[in-house]
């Protein structure tokens, strides 16, 4: 294979990459919708989708490493940006389409941040509702066994002496 058909693989390989990362900024963002409207039945599979997608893009990152390694190799580099882009015009499309994907990943990652941020929020709100409910329950054990110990007394005599 010439330098200008590992140009264009990688090129093909980026552009895979970046179709699956739109999809995963959409999954995203019905993600954070779902977790707005505490929709838990909804999200597990909204989640089970995202990592199938991470999957792909981890084998999608693997062939485009192994392709770009070579290509290094062979011209001798160690980045692509030490490639002169007037000698390999293609150059140009394969490094906007890295922007793009940096740009996706960018928004892909801020929207995560805020879903694990509420989702944490959710749970110590729901832990503090845990605590509630335990604290009641243990009050109310404890009236009830009052309740039932004094039942069958009509009336309490205190000595205030």
């Amino acid at each position: 294979m010439d330098k200008k058909q590992i140009i264009d693989e990688l090129i093909n390989i980026s552009k895979k990459k970046e179709e699956a990362l739109k999809e995963l900024l959409d999954l995203t963002k019905i993600q954070e919708a779902l977790i707005n409207n505490q929709d838990l039945e909804n999200l597990a599979e909204v989640i089970n989708k995202k990592q199938m997608i991470m999957k792909s893009i981890d084998d999608i990152d693997m062939h485009f490493l192994g392709i770009y390694n070579r290509f290094k190799k062979a011209l001798g580099i160690r980045a692509i940006e030490d490639i002169d882009t007037s000698k390999y015009p293609a150059l140009k499309d394969l490094k906007l389409n890295i922007s793009n994907i940096m740009i996706l990943l960018k928004a892909i990652e801020d929207i995560d941040k805020r879903n694990n941020s509420q989702l944490h929020a959710a749970f110590d709100k729901v832990k503090e509702d845990m605590k509630k409910l335990k604290a009641k329950k243990q009050s109310s054990k404890i009236a009830s066994s009052y309740q039932r110990k004094y039942a069958a007394v009509q009336g309490v005599f205190i000595d205030h002496k």
